[in-house]
């Protein structure tokens, strides 16, 4: 009996063997469906949580701490707050430089003293002729009054007067013409030569009742006047603006 050759089993015969799906590199979104999942509908009412899903025990807290606020706040009476308001806080301003503060103090103290008449003058003495000013007038008004380019409004003679005479008549006049407003006036004091120690008193003597009270307070400057004036025997006197006071008068040219 002849026998059969072993070799290769019929394939219709063999067991089936499992398809071994292969492994791609990386697939992250193989989970996922063809077609995503529907957005869903701007209709569907929203789920909300219902009341009773609230813990019992936050609710009861909750009481617990409303009933001991209400308890500790027996017998308190609210503040009346009827016209309070609250006022904002200023705006910060920037300090300036110590400096600055330095010069604004002192340009302030010095308009001060200007306009109430407490400043010291400035004298400048020659062999003949004598100027005095405020001190910070400015040097272009004291040159105009030497020059004589402002035409005085009234003048007064002290000849033949004594020391005493004529300080009273210098204050009556100046504070006279102050009070009718005139800015420039004439006082001729004389030389002196007529004197018995032939010296100026009374021109001396005016300088010093010039820039003493009752009349500093009210003279800017003064300056020995133009030969044609009295030259160094008469002063031309500045006086400060009074309210509403008359302008300066300059002659033609």
């Amino acid at each position: 009996m002849r026998k059969r050759k072993t070799g290769s089993p019929d394939p219709a015969q063999r067991p089936r063997e499992k398809k071994q799906r292969v492994q791609a590199f990386y697939t992250p979104f193989s989970a996922l469906g063809q077609h995503p999942a529907a957005p869903p509908s701007k209709n569907r009412a929203k789920k909300t949580r219902p009341a009773h899903d609230v813990p019992a025990a936050v609710s009861v807290e909750a009481e617990e701490s409303d009933r001991l606020f209400r308890e500790a706040m027996k017998g308190v009476v609210p503040i009346d707050r009827a016209g309070q308001e609250r006022v904002p806080p200023p705006a910060p301003v920037g300090t300036p430089a110590r400096f600055l503060q330095q010069e604004e103090l002192e340009a302030l103290t010095h308009l001060e003293d200007l306009v109430s008449g407490d400043i010291p003058f400035e004298l400048v003495y020659s062999d003949e002729y004598v100027d005095g000013a405020v001190v910070g007038l400015s040097p272009k008004v004291l040159k105009k009054l030497r020059n004589g380019d402002f035409s005085y409004q009234e003048y007064v003679d002290l000849h033949g007067y004594t020391r005493a005479e004529a300080r009273a008549v210098v204050i009556d006049f100046v504070q006279e013409s102050f009070a009718r407003k005139l800015r420039c006036i004439l006082i001729i004091s004389g030389r002196g030569l007529n004197s018995r120690d032939k010296e100026p008193v009374l021109k001396q003597g005016l300088v010093s009742w010039l820039i003493r009270a009752p009349l500093k307070s009210m003279v800017l400057a003064f300056a020995s006047a133009r030969s044609y004036d009295g030259g160094a025997g008469a002063f031309y006197i500045l006086l400060r603006r009074n309210k509403g006071g008359a302008p300066l008068v300059t002659p033609a040219n």
